[in-house]
Protein backbone atom coordinates (compact mmCIF):
# COMPACT_ATOMS: atom_id res chain seq x y z
CA UNK A 1 0.00 0.00 0.00
CA UNK A 2 1.74 3.07 -1.11
CA UNK A 3 2.16 6.50 1.31
CA UNK A 4 -0.76 8.01 -0.30
CA UNK A 5 -3.35 5.24 -0.13
CA UNK A 6 -2.61 5.42 3.33
CA UNK A 7 -2.58 8.96 3.93
CA UNK A 8 -6.01 8.83 2.54
CA UNK A 9 -7.62 6.28 4.40
CA UNK A 10 -6.68 7.78 8.01
CA UNK A 11 -8.63 10.83 6.64
CA UNK A 12 -11.32 8.99 5.82
CA UNK A 13 -11.25 7.38 9.11
CA UNK A 14 -11.35 10.91 10.85
CA UNK A 15 -13.93 12.16 8.56
CA UNK A 16 -15.79 9.33 9.65
CA UNK A 17 -15.38 9.25 13.54
CA UNK A 18 -16.01 12.93 13.47
CA UNK A 19 -19.51 12.63 11.97
CA UNK A 20 -20.34 10.10 13.85
CA UNK A 21 -19.70 11.74 16.60
CA UNK A 22 -21.75 14.74 15.29
CA UNK A 23 -24.11 12.65 15.23
CA UNK A 24 -24.33 11.29 18.94
CA UNK A 25 -24.61 15.25 19.96
CA UNK A 26 -26.79 16.01 17.81
CA UNK A 27 -29.07 13.08 19.04
CA UNK A 28 -28.68 14.43 22.79
CA UNK A 29 -29.24 18.18 21.62
CA UNK A 30 -32.86 17.09 19.93
CA UNK A 31 -33.53 14.57 23.09
CA UNK A 32 -37.17 15.69 24.73
CA UNK A 33 -36.85 17.19 27.93
CA UNK A 34 -37.04 14.87 31.14
CA UNK A 35 -40.19 14.55 33.32
CA UNK A 36 -38.14 17.14 36.24
CA UNK A 37 -38.03 19.58 33.12
CA UNK A 38 -41.32 19.29 32.43
CA UNK A 39 -42.45 19.33 35.97
CA UNK A 40 -40.27 22.59 36.40
CA UNK A 41 -41.75 24.34 33.90
CA UNK A 42 -45.21 23.60 35.14
CA UNK A 43 -44.94 24.47 38.78
CA UNK A 44 -42.25 27.54 39.45
CA UNK A 45 -40.44 26.83 42.62
CA UNK A 46 -40.62 29.68 45.07
CA UNK A 47 -38.11 32.07 46.36
CA UNK A 48 -37.55 31.59 50.32
CA UNK A 49 -35.72 34.69 51.73
CA UNK A 50 -34.91 36.23 54.90
CA UNK A 51 -34.79 39.51 56.11
CA UNK A 52 -32.50 41.10 58.95
CA UNK A 53 -34.96 39.54 61.70
CA UNK A 54 -34.57 36.32 60.92
CA UNK A 55 -38.63 36.97 59.20
CA UNK A 56 -39.20 34.34 56.14
CA UNK A 57 -40.66 36.07 53.08
CA UNK A 58 -42.28 33.52 50.38
CA UNK A 59 -41.90 35.26 46.76
CA UNK A 60 -42.93 33.88 43.53
CA UNK A 61 -43.77 30.69 42.65
CA UNK A 62 -46.96 28.97 41.49
CA UNK A 63 -49.85 28.67 43.24
CA UNK A 64 -51.30 25.62 44.93
CA UNK A 65 -54.91 24.70 46.40
CA UNK A 66 -54.20 21.51 48.67
CA UNK A 67 -57.06 19.07 48.09
CA UNK A 68 -56.65 16.56 50.39
CA UNK A 69 -56.80 16.52 54.30
CA UNK A 70 -53.84 14.91 56.40
CA UNK A 71 -50.88 16.85 54.96
CA UNK A 72 -49.07 17.53 58.10
CA UNK A 73 -46.67 20.50 58.30
CA UNK A 74 -44.17 22.30 60.71
CA UNK A 75 -43.56 26.14 61.21
CA UNK A 76 -40.89 26.49 58.59
CA UNK A 77 -38.20 27.83 61.06
CA UNK A 78 -38.47 24.09 62.37
CA UNK A 79 -34.83 23.01 62.45
CA UNK A 80 -36.21 19.81 61.33
CA UNK A 81 -37.42 18.09 57.80
CA UNK A 82 -41.18 17.78 58.12
CA UNK A 83 -42.21 13.72 57.68
CA UNK A 84 -43.74 12.94 54.40
CA UNK A 85 -47.13 12.38 53.97
CA UNK A 86 -47.30 9.56 50.63
CA UNK A 87 -49.75 9.82 47.93
CA UNK A 88 -49.93 6.19 46.27
CA UNK A 89 -53.58 4.78 44.50
CA UNK A 90 -55.61 8.06 45.31
CA UNK A 91 -54.99 7.98 48.81
CA UNK A 92 -53.02 10.37 50.88
CA UNK A 93 -51.01 8.38 53.66
CA UNK A 94 -50.22 10.27 57.08
CA UNK A 95 -46.43 10.19 57.63
CA UNK A 96 -44.35 7.42 59.53
CA UNK A 97 -45.35 7.51 63.58
CA UNK A 98 -42.10 6.97 64.39
CA UNK A 99 -41.20 10.16 62.17
CA UNK A 100 -43.39 12.10 63.98
CA UNK A 101 -42.18 10.96 67.62
CA UNK A 102 -38.59 11.86 66.38
CA UNK A 103 -39.64 15.48 65.36
CA UNK A 104 -41.85 15.84 68.88
CA UNK A 105 -38.91 14.58 70.84
CA UNK A 106 -36.54 17.97 69.91
CA UNK A 107 -38.81 20.36 69.57
CA UNK A 108 -39.12 22.45 73.01
CA UNK A 109 -41.07 21.03 76.09
CA UNK A 110 -41.97 17.64 74.23
CA UNK A 111 -45.01 20.07 72.57
CA UNK A 112 -46.76 18.92 69.39
CA UNK A 113 -44.88 21.51 66.34
CA UNK A 114 -47.19 20.15 63.82
CA UNK A 115 -50.17 21.69 61.83
CA UNK A 116 -52.60 20.23 59.56
CA UNK A 117 -53.31 21.90 56.42
CA UNK A 118 -56.94 22.57 55.62
CA UNK A 119 -58.51 21.43 52.30
CA UNK A 120 -58.68 24.75 49.89
CA UNK A 121 -55.35 26.44 51.86
CA UNK A 122 -53.18 27.79 49.29
CA UNK A 123 -49.44 26.70 49.19
CA UNK A 124 -46.42 27.14 46.90
CA UNK A 125 -43.93 24.64 45.75
CA UNK A 126 -40.36 25.00 47.67
CA UNK A 127 -38.72 22.34 45.85
CA UNK A 128 -39.21 19.51 43.54
CA UNK A 129 -37.36 15.91 43.61
CA UNK A 130 -37.91 13.41 40.49
CA UNK A 131 -36.41 9.87 41.43
CA UNK A 132 -37.00 7.74 38.61
CA UNK A 133 -35.12 4.87 40.35
CA UNK A 134 -37.75 4.70 42.74
CA UNK A 135 -40.64 6.05 40.45
CA UNK A 136 -41.04 8.60 42.82
CA UNK A 137 -41.93 12.64 42.84
CA UNK A 138 -41.11 14.73 46.31
CA UNK A 139 -43.02 17.92 46.29
CA UNK A 140 -41.91 20.51 49.50
CA UNK A 141 -44.36 23.13 49.64
CA UNK A 142 -45.39 26.20 52.23
CA UNK A 143 -48.28 27.03 53.05
CA UNK A 144 -48.62 30.59 54.21
CA UNK A 145 -51.35 32.76 55.58
CA UNK A 146 -50.56 35.83 53.43
CA UNK A 147 -51.02 33.38 50.97
CA UNK A 148 -54.59 32.89 52.13
CA UNK A 149 -55.87 36.77 52.79
CA UNK A 150 -54.42 36.93 56.37
CA UNK A 151 -51.15 38.32 56.75
CA UNK A 152 -51.11 39.46 60.59
CA UNK A 153 -48.60 37.93 61.71
CA UNK A 154 -47.29 36.31 58.36
CA UNK A 155 -46.72 32.58 59.08
CA UNK A 156 -45.37 30.02 57.20
CA UNK A 157 -45.78 26.21 57.33
CA UNK A 158 -43.94 23.72 55.65
CA UNK A 159 -45.02 20.15 54.45
CA UNK A 160 -43.67 16.92 52.37
CA UNK A 161 -45.22 14.86 49.98
CA UNK A 162 -44.25 11.80 48.45
CA UNK A 163 -46.05 10.58 45.05
CA UNK A 164 -45.43 7.32 44.41
CA UNK A 165 -46.16 6.01 40.58
CA UNK A 166 -46.54 2.20 38.78
CA UNK A 167 -42.62 1.28 38.10
CA UNK A 168 -41.52 2.70 34.61
CA UNK A 169 -43.77 5.22 34.40
CA UNK A 170 -41.58 8.08 35.21
CA UNK A 171 -38.48 6.75 32.63
CA UNK A 172 -41.33 6.76 30.15
CA UNK A 173 -40.74 10.98 29.85
CA UNK A 174 -44.42 11.48 29.65
CA UNK A 175 -45.60 13.93 32.75
CA UNK A 176 -49.20 14.28 32.17
CA UNK A 177 -49.90 11.16 34.07
CA UNK A 178 -47.28 12.73 36.79
CA UNK A 179 -49.44 16.39 36.86
CA UNK A 180 -52.80 14.74 36.97
CA UNK A 181 -51.46 12.66 40.21
CA UNK A 182 -50.09 15.83 41.66
CA UNK A 183 -53.59 18.12 40.63
CA UNK A 184 -55.45 15.43 42.99
CA UNK A 185 -53.26 16.69 45.95
CA UNK A 186 -51.72 20.03 45.18
CA UNK A 187 -53.84 21.58 42.16
CA UNK A 188 -52.85 24.88 40.35
CA UNK A 189 -54.94 27.55 41.67
CA UNK A 190 -55.94 29.52 38.05
CA UNK A 191 -57.06 32.26 40.15
CA UNK A 192 -54.44 32.95 42.16
CA UNK A 193 -52.06 32.51 39.22
CA UNK A 194 -53.76 34.62 37.33
CA UNK A 195 -54.47 37.60 39.01
CA UNK A 196 -51.49 39.18 39.05
CA UNK A 197 -50.54 38.89 35.90
CA UNK A 198 -54.09 40.09 34.41
CA UNK A 199 -53.79 43.25 36.70
CA UNK A 200 -50.46 43.77 35.39
CA UNK A 201 -51.88 43.72 32.13
CA UNK A 202 -54.09 46.39 32.85
CA UNK A 203 -52.69 49.81 32.18
CA UNK A 204 -53.54 52.86 34.06
CA UNK A 205 -55.95 55.54 32.38
CA UNK A 206 -54.12 58.54 31.10
CA UNK A 207 -54.12 61.77 32.95
CA UNK A 208 -55.88 64.48 31.05
CA UNK A 209 -52.95 66.94 29.01
CA UNK A 210 -53.76 70.39 30.28
CA UNK A 211 -53.30 72.71 27.18
CA UNK A 212 -53.56 76.97 27.45
CA UNK A 213 -56.65 78.54 27.30
CA UNK A 214 -59.09 79.11 25.30
CA UNK A 215 -58.82 75.19 23.81
CA UNK A 216 -60.30 72.61 25.68
CA UNK A 217 -58.07 69.91 27.62
CA UNK A 218 -58.07 66.78 26.02
CA UNK A 219 -59.87 64.06 27.81
CA UNK A 220 -58.59 61.21 29.38
CA UNK A 221 -57.94 58.70 27.60
CA UNK A 222 -59.81 55.49 28.87
CA UNK A 223 -57.76 52.47 30.95
CA UNK A 224 -57.90 49.11 28.11
CA UNK A 225 -60.45 46.29 29.92
CA UNK A 226 -58.09 43.80 31.86
CA UNK A 227 -57.84 40.62 29.60
CA UNK A 228 -59.51 37.30 30.61
CA UNK A 229 -58.28 34.04 29.77
CA UNK A 230 -60.26 31.02 30.67
CA UNK A 231 -60.25 27.32 30.96
CA UNK A 232 -61.60 26.04 27.59
CA UNK A 233 -60.59 28.75 25.40
CA UNK A 234 -58.37 27.46 21.84
CA UNK A 235 -55.31 28.88 20.91
CA UNK A 236 -56.61 31.01 18.54
CA UNK A 237 -58.82 33.26 20.91
CA UNK A 238 -56.02 33.45 23.24
CA UNK A 239 -53.49 34.69 20.36
CA UNK A 240 -56.49 36.83 19.42
CA UNK A 241 -57.14 38.56 22.90
CA UNK A 242 -53.08 38.74 23.86
CA UNK A 243 -51.26 38.16 20.81
CA UNK A 244 -48.34 36.12 19.87
CA UNK A 245 -46.11 35.00 22.64
CA UNK A 246 -42.70 35.58 23.71
CA UNK A 247 -41.65 31.78 23.47
CA UNK A 248 -43.51 28.41 23.08
CA UNK A 249 -42.31 25.82 25.18
CA UNK A 250 -43.46 22.16 23.74
CA UNK A 251 -43.79 19.37 26.26
CA UNK A 252 -45.53 15.76 25.64
CA UNK A 253 -49.31 16.10 25.33
CA UNK A 254 -48.76 20.44 26.79
CA UNK A 255 -47.99 23.28 24.62
CA UNK A 256 -47.02 26.51 27.24
CA UNK A 257 -47.70 30.10 25.56
CA UNK A 258 -44.94 32.66 28.10
CA UNK A 259 -46.41 36.18 28.00
CA UNK A 260 -44.41 38.79 29.65
CA UNK A 261 -46.53 38.53 32.75
CA UNK A 262 -48.53 35.29 31.76
CA UNK A 263 -47.96 31.63 31.39
CA UNK A 264 -50.88 29.43 29.94
CA UNK A 265 -50.51 25.89 29.12
CA UNK A 266 -52.78 24.71 26.75
CA UNK A 267 -53.74 20.41 26.19
CA UNK A 268 -55.70 18.98 23.49
CA UNK A 269 -55.49 22.91 21.84
CA UNK A 270 -57.45 24.38 24.69
CA UNK A 271 -56.23 26.59 27.88
CA UNK A 272 -55.88 24.41 30.92
CA UNK A 273 -54.08 26.18 33.32
CA UNK A 274 -53.34 30.23 33.14
CA UNK A 275 -50.48 31.00 36.00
Amino acid sequence: MSQRTSRAIKILGWTGAATLACSVAAAQNSAPPSIAEQLQAQYRVAKLTRDANGNVAVSEGTVLAIQKQGLMALPILHPLVPCASTYVKGKLEAPRFLCQMAIQAGTPNNESPFVNLAVGQKAVPASIAVDTKRDTVKFLVVACNPCNGDSDPPAYYKAEVDFRFPKGLLASGDASQVEDTVGEVLSIDSAGNAAPAQEAQAAPAQEPQSTPPPAASPAPAPAPDPVNIQQGQTIAEVEQALGKPVKIITLATKVIYVYRDLKITFRNGRVVNVQ
